[in-house]
């Protein structure tokens, strides 16, 4: 009952003051309105507002790190380079590897000294053909030389001195000879040489030989008078049968004899790097393998680049090639030429050249010739 009576006590009310009661019916139903528009779509966009603002600034962290480490390591790449070039360039090329060889027969002639034997010696650390080439590759060789003792001294004397870090000797020994006046001298060479090596370190080898007052070996007091270079000529005749007859060990030896006789003598080098290679291939078409290699590495030693040393050594360690019906023996013939040869078989002159080991266009009659 009292609770009726209020209720139109109420009603009553509103009907009297609709006036007012309206407005402030109106204004609360706005407010209202304007709270749920706040909860429901205001402050929603606003979180995602703060979300945003701090995601950004932890992207732009990220990328101010990212971009620190990037210059940090673009710093350590160039130090870790200086670094490398450096050590390569401690190293000889092997154009320097290649004039130091020269250079030991030059000293020899000057001090009397008649180099007996000069021969690369296999070194079982070295890169295989086909892998990635080493930073710095290591080269043996065992040296044989004869004469007296002083000069023997003096020649070893200029050795060490055109040694630089990238040379060294090692296993040096000097025994008598066949008599008094005589000596052998025995020793092993070890040149380190880089593909990555500018040289500029190593540029400056000394080219002088030591003066009598920087030797600490007795001179003799009467100098002995210049040698006449020797006449090398007949030996040179005797190379054209067995070179004509591929009897590469004996084109071998009389080469070496003239270089050991005469140091100078122009064309032998080229001659004795074509022998070393065509006996290589010879080697290879026997199955002697390890032989084979040892020709085309006294080949390389040599000629550092000689592609056709190169191309030989690696085919070694390739799959062997599948006999096909093109392949053809031919003999030459008078009056035939490596371009008549190659036209008449459908081939070309590099290709019968690198399959047969030559370095020019040479040829002689009776010579068997690989056609690919």
């Amino acid at each position: 009952m009292d609770f009726k009576i209020e209720s139109e006590e109420i009603l009553d009310y509103l009907s009297d003051n609709w006036l007012t009661v309206t407005p402030i019916f109106i204004t609360g139903l706005l407010l209202i309105g304007y709270l749920f528009f706040t909860l429901g779509t205001l402050l929603p966009r606003w979180q995602q507002r703060t979300e945003l603002i701090a995601t950004s600034a932890t992207a732009e962290a990220a990328a101010t790190e990212r971009a620190a480490q990037q210059q940090a390591a673009t710093g350590q790449r160039a130090a870790a380079q200086a670094e490398f070039d450096a050590s390569a360039n401690r190293f000889l090329t092997e154009a320097q590897a290649a004039l130091f060889l020269d250079g030991l027969y030059d000293s020899a002639v000057q001090t009397a000294v008649t180099i007996v034997d000069l021969q690369v010696q296999p070194m079982p650390q070295g890169a295989s053909p086909g892998r990635q080439k080493p930073v710095y590759d290591t080269r043996q060789f065992r040296l044989e030389a004869i004469g007296a003792l002083p000069q023997l001294n003096q020649f070893v004397g200029h050795i060490e001195q055109t040694a630089v870090p990238s040379v060294t000797l090692q296993n040096l020994l000097i025994t008598s000879g066949e008599d008094e006046n005589s000596a052998i001298l025995t020793l092993e060479l070890l040149l380190y040489t880089s593909p990555f090596s500018t040289g500029e370190s190593v540029a400056d080898l000394p080219d002088s030989l030591p003066t009598a007052e920087a030797t600490a070996v007795p001179q003799p007091t009467v100098t002995p008078a210049p040698t006449a270079m020797p006449d090398v000529s007949n030996l040179v005749s005797q190379l054209d049968a067995p070179w004509a007859a591929e009897n590469w060990p004996e084109v071998i030896r009389i080469i070496q004899e003239i270089r050991q006789q005469a140091p100078s003598e122009p064309g032998m080098a080229e001659k004795l790097y074509a022998a070393r290679v065509n006996y290589g291939y010879q080697l290879a078409g026997l199955g002697d393998t390890n032989g084979a290699a040892e020709q085309f590495e006294q080949a390389l030693a040599i000629f550092p680049q000689g592609t056709e040393a190169e191309v030989g050594l690696q085919s070694l360690f390739a799959p062997a090639p599948t006999a096909t019906p093109e392949t053809t023996i031919y003999v030459v013939k008078r009056g035939d030429t490596l371009y008549s040869i190659a036209r008449r078989f459908g081939s070309t002159v590099d290709a019968v050249k690198v399959a047969n080991g030559l370095i020019s266009n040479n040829i002689t009659p009776g010579q068997q010739l690989i056609i690919p």
